[in-house]
């Protein structure tokens, strides 16, 4: 708690700080000033301390500075915007989907497969492919729950303890996969959302759901095939493996329940009802679909939900089911979404400000350059800080530098995200993190080396595949 203190010391200072020193010039504004005065403290407690009441002070703090209309212009951009109401209800959709017990049935079909039968890379691939194809539709923070609960069984099946390289393995693959989904799906995951939602309010540019998993799956499967290399190059002593016995663990699985089978229907109709109008676009009954966005069918999915009953009783119980949302993800979220206006704005000054300082250096070089330095300054950051911040960050940095330029601004909204996601090597990378690194699954000594190689290898491809393929993808 004294640690704590200290941080919120050290932010009032810096408020204080710049408050005084920063000087309205170069474009930048009183109002500019103001909201600079309270961001960076805030960049700071959100780095240090935590994203949930500091979140609620950033709102309070923003009203004050009059930067916006008026405070319903904050309530409305924060907690009003759409970024919210999405992640809330997929999250809805994704405690159902894992108190029906669809989750586990699906983990557990992918590693009761004949041909994993004495083969350990099988069971890995098949293991790590379960979690990356569940978090397409999962939050990170319920998938990492619910794997490592899976996982602590198996490997307590095979007879692996915390330290056993077959164990670091196990947990490793499934951190990486983690961080695959907050990126690479839009679907419950914040940081797309966030980054979308940024990019419509400062830019104008419109990424759908459907031009985000096309980008997300390619990648996605580029990405994993890198990972199971860096694995099978890793090659830990798999002898444990003897130990897994497949008839038991299907037998051990209990069948999926009619609450689980009706709740697996829903969500996939659900899911279809969203990306297939933005597929195809033709005819007046798929426009209007499209033109009701991500947020209405999931709604009508968590009403059918409540409605329908199994065993006596409703599906989803959606009293008990708020229960079980994250709401500081959701808070933070709002919170960081509303930021863009007064960053934008040409009340503040604050993009024409930044702008004018670093153009002299690093404005001076070519777009792709640019991009290739954010993208690496963007993985080197959020594996020690948070990667919401980080893609926030960077993304307001390379709208400023790219402003000019010819570069598609849509494809490097989604790079940067990409980058910010691949936050794997410390306890404070990502919000899952600390479930992995916290009770000892992982330790920064025992997986640093491979840490180190798979988030090059992630550079690379981010750099030099990912970069055109976003830019011919999104649009």
């Amino acid at each position: 708690m004294k640690k704590q203190y200290i941080h919120y010391l050290v932010a009032l200072i810096i408020g204080i700080v710049i408050a005084l020193v920063l000087q309205p010039g170069n474009g930048l504004t009183q109002y500019g000033v103001r909201v600079i005065a309270i961001l960076v403290p805030v960049l700071y407690l959100w780095l240090t301390t935590n994203t949930h009441w500091t979140s609620l002070l950033a709102l309070a703090l923003l009203v004050c500075t009059q930067a916006m209309e008026t405070p319903n212009a904050v309530w409305a951009g924060s907690m009003g915007h759409f970024v919210v109401i999405t992640v809330m209800v997929y999250m809805l959709l994704n405690v159902c989907l894992t108190d029906t017990g669809v989750i586990n049935k699906i983990a557990m079909w992918f590693v009761t497969r004949k041909f994993v039968e004495g083969k350990p890379m099988a069971f890995m691939t098949m293991f790590f492919a379960s979690n990356v194809i569940i978090g397409f539709f999962v939050d990170n923070l319920s998938l990492a729950v619910i794997y490592i609960g899976i996982a602590e069984v198996l490997c307590k099946n095979m007879g692996l303890k915390k330290g056993d390289p077959f164990y670091t393995c196990i947990f490793m693959g499934t951190l990486w996969g983690n961080c695959l989904l907050s990126i690479c799906s839009p679907i419950a995951h914040a940081l797309p959302n966030i980054i979308m939602g940024l990019a419509e309010a400062q830019l104008g540019i419109t990424i759908t759901y459907a031009q985000w998993l096309a980008f997300g799956s390619i990648y996605a499967i580029i990405i994993f095939i890198i990972m199971m290399l860096i694995v099978r190059i890793w090659n830990p002593d798999t002898s444990a493996f003897k130990n897994y016995d497949i008839k038991k663990v299907r037998e051990e699985d209990p069948p999926l329940s009619k609450s689980g089978k009706i709740s697996s229907v829903v969500f996939i109709i659900v899911i279809a009802f969203v990306v297939l109008p933005q597929i195809f676009k033709t005819g007046p009954a798929l426009g209007y679909l499209n033109s009701l966005g991500v947020v209405v069918p999931a709604i009508f999915g968590v009403i059918a939900l409540a409605l329908l009953r199994a065993d006596g009783k409703p599906i989803l119980d959606v009293p008990a089911a708020f229960k079980k949302v994250p709401w500081p993800p959701i808070i933070f979220a709002g919170t960081v979404s509303v930021f863009a206006t007064p960053l934008s704005s040409e009340a503040t000054g604050i993009t024409k400000w930044l702008g004018n300082i670093l153009q002299p250096s690093i404005g001076q070089l070519s777009p792709v350059l640019i991009v290739t330095v954010l993208i690496a300054l963007a993985i080197v950051m959020t594996n020690f800080l948070s990667n919401t911040v980080t893609q926030v960050l960077f993304f307001n940095i390379g709208a400023v530098l790219l402003a000019t330029s010819n570069y598609n601004l849509a494809a490097f909204a989604v790079i940067i995200a990409i980058a910010s996601g691949m936050a794997t090597i410390t306890p404070s990378a990502a919000v899952p993190s600390p479930f992995f690194f916290g009770p000892g699954h992982l330790t920064m000594k025992a997986t640093l080396k491979w840490n180190l190689i798979f988030i090059v290898a992630c550079f690379v491809i981010c750099a030099f595949v990912g970069v055109p393929l976003a830019t011919a993808i999104v649009h």
